[in-house]
């Protein structure tokens, strides 16, 4: 980041499907020194045509252009620019992003829903004072976008599970628009759409949580801010919420429109907005809603700061990663000593190993993700179960990393038992050539630790680690008879042995 006098400058620009953000920051103080937005109607086209028609590309592209010369009239020098998840789903995204780097020379990041779901999350976190009091009680923030929504939960001051469901109001409202005009009950045709989406809310909620506060979130809700909320941090309980409710469902849009000083675009919006919190303050009963302006602009600065440990936060958003990775083990009824083993040593294997992987901390988090999901597959299959925790975590949501890294963690349990990549390339072939070297180094080092609990008896209690003359010198402390576990390691050696160069021994 470049320094001015005392102050560092970074840049956050966000593409979302109807608005697009920038942010500077002092990041001395994380004080935001200008904040610019452009209305692009992206998602109208996506909804409707599955693409983005050209003059909206090129809407995009002088809004973007605008925000590059603000960033040199700043002497900004760094940025992320990243794009929101719901802008991927058009057929012609990619081309998209590369005119806006030819246009523009700006280098947008496709965001997974999962870190952009994360990002905002932290912003919220960072940006509500009494977040960490809040969570202690069962809160759910809702990020409502204009083509889905986001349910995060957490209880007792944890990470409890997150989903998204495609229920924006932009996207029910080009879905239904065409109903509009033709039908005398469009109110209930919207109410029957919305309940179709989230009535199976009940099938993957957390059981056992007394929710109590709603945080609302979401970068496209001018309307609703206006309606609803006074200011940021300003809370509403139900019965306010209820009475403001039945005002905007009797009023028409241009109505509306004109009370609250928004676009008839985004007036259109509030009543599906408001409709999707009705039904949800139904189905949990929770008496609170609390509204945050933090959003994924915000998210991207108070990340690089966190990353750098610039700044430090009472929650720990790391860890709402790894629980996401146990709840789903627990959905798939994964032996939970056995993973706890496993995860331990495989932690102490990396640790000791750095001189010998050379990855980053980041790469670690990865394996501990693995270890957790690796017999997920065993729900569907127990003789190929790591065939099957590769489509398992492929086809799940963690919260907080990218599709590439979660390729990784796929790829990590799909080769920590019998097969390997040298058998069967077939999965590795997503990978860039780079990333296939991490996760065959993170695989090598599982497959140890998983050999190491082959009984699922967790005969093994401790570990060291030593490198000496080319060899890795494990000593495990037990007081049983290891002898299906020294099988089993020195068949899965021969893999590590082949990635590392080194040759594990087993001693102990």
């Amino acid at each position: 980041m470049k320094t001015m006098g005392r102050h560092r400058l970074f840049a956050s620009i966000t593409v979302g499907s109807q608005v697009i953000v920038l942010k500077i920051a002092d990041m001395t103080k994380l004080t935001n020194i200008e904040y610019v937005t452009a209305d692009v109607t992206i998602g109208a086209d996506i909804y409707n045509h599955q693409m983005i028609a050209f003059q909206t590309v090129e809407q995009a592209c002088r809004a973007l252009a605008g925000f590059v010369q603000i960033m040199k009239d700043y002497g900004v020098k760094e940025y992320r620019a990243v794009a929101a998840s719901s802008v991927r789903e058009a057929a012609n995204a990619e081309y998209v992003k590369e005119q806006i780097r030819i246009k523009t020379g700006l280098n947008l990041e496709w965001l997974a829903n999962a870190e952009e779901r994360y990002l905002h999350n932290q912003a919220v976190g960072y940006k509500t004072t009494e977040f960490s009091q809040l969570i202690k009680e069962g809160t759910m923030l809702i990020d409502i976008g204009s083509g889905s929504i986001q349910l995060t939960v957490y209880n007792d001051g944890h990470f409890i599970f997150s989903r998204n469901i495609k229920l924006g109001p932009l996207r029910i409202r080009e879905m239904l628009g065409d109903l509009e005009n033709h039908m005398s009950n469009f109110v209930d045709i919207m109410e029957d759409y919305i309940m179709s989406k989230i009535d199976g809310y009940h099938q993957f909620a957390p059981k056992n949580v007394n929710y109590k506060h709603f945080i609302l979130v979401g970068t496209d809700l001018l309307a609703f801010k206006r309606a609803f909320m006074k200011s940021d941090g300003d809370t509403i309980d139900r019965e306010r919420f209820d009475e403001l409710y039945r005002f905007i469902l009797k009023m028409p849009v241009h109505v509306l429109a004109d009370k609250y000083l928004v676009p008839y675009d985004s007036a259109t919006q509030l009543l599906p907005s408001a409709m999707i919190l009705k039904k949800l303050l139904e189905m949990t009963g929770a008496r609170s809603i609390l509204f945050s302006e933090a959003d994924l602009a915000d998210g991207i600065l108070i990340h690089a700061e966190l990353e750098k440990k610039r700044k430090a936060m009472e929650h720990s958003f790391t860890e709402d990663i790894i629980a996401s990775a146990r709840n789903i083990a627990s959905r798939y009824n994964c032996d939970e000593r056995h993973i706890a083993i496993v995860e331990k040593f495989a932690m102490h294997l990396f640790d000791r190993l750095k001189a010998l992987h050379g990855l980053d901390k980041r790469c670690r988090l990865l394996l501990q993700l693995a270890a957790i999901l690796q017999d997920s597959g065993s729900y569907v299959d127990m003789n190929a179960h790591y065939v099957h925790s590769y489509y398992i975590i492929q086809s799940s949501e963690i919260i907080g990393i990218s599709d590439d890294e979660r390729d990784i963690v796929a790829n990590v349990a799909r080769y920590h038992s019998a097969e390997t990549p040298s058998d069967n390339l077939a999965s590795f072939h997503r990978l860039p050539l780079k990333k296939r070297l991490v996760a065959a180094k993170l695989a090598a080092i599982l497959r140890l630790a998983d050999a190491l609990d082959d009984s699922h008896q967790q005969k093994v209690r401790k570990i060291t680690v030593s490198l000496r003359r080319g060899q890795v010198i494990i000593t495990a402390k037990s007081d049983d008879d290891l002898s299906l576990e020294r099988l089993t390691f020195y068949d899965k050696a021969a893999y590590f042995e082949e990635v590392f160069g080194r040759r594990p021994i087993l001693r102990g």
